[in-house]
């Protein structure tokens, strides 16, 4: 049931209803928050966060950091999908032919997801595909580079 709208209430821009505005903050002509309306509102909602905060377990506090580093640091959509191929129809991170034109035109994201992959089997088809590849053609400047990585998630082995 939607309640009409009093003098003192106010329609954000968000679309949702502040009421009780008191009469200082209230603007019939305002489409957004007068200055002093956003104020009170920051002011409000820094008093209900310190409240919020006061409240909450040290546990579940960790739990709402863990979740936003998660959150914050989890790889995009978009950056599972990496270079395409000029050469391939199909590019596959297990193929020589697609992992030689990602260490020659990829950049960074494109190696990042390389680098996860290595880490994550270092001993898998795209692992030993990449292998393939630095041991027929020297890219200049990034052989030593995924080399060591190999080395490295190998436990030396190379």
């Amino acid at each position: 049931m939607q309640r009409s709208l009093n003098r003192g209430d106010q329609i954000l821009p968000s679309g949702s209803r502040l009421t009780c505005l008191p009469d200082k903050h209230y603007d019939e002509n305002m489409k957004r928050p007068s200055r002093e309306t956003a104020d009170f509102l920051r002011e409000a909602g820094q008093r209900g966060g310190k409240a919020r905060a006061r409240r909450l377990t040290d546990r579940r506090r960790s739990e709402i950091a863990s979740r936003a580093a998660l959150a914050r640091w989890r790889p995009s959509p978009s950056m599972e999908r990496a270079l395409p191929s000029v050469r391939l129809v199909e590019a596959d991170l297990t193929d020589p032919v697609y992992l030689a034109e990602i260490l020659s035109e990829g950049n960074l994201r494109d190696w990042s997801l390389l680098r996860r992959r290595i880490l994550d089997k270092p001993f898998g088809e795209t692992a030993q595909a990449l292998e393939k590849v630095l041991r027929a053609e020297p890219i200049y400047g990034v052989a030593p580079l995924w080399i060591g990585l190999l080395r490295s998630a190998r436990g030396g082995a190379w």
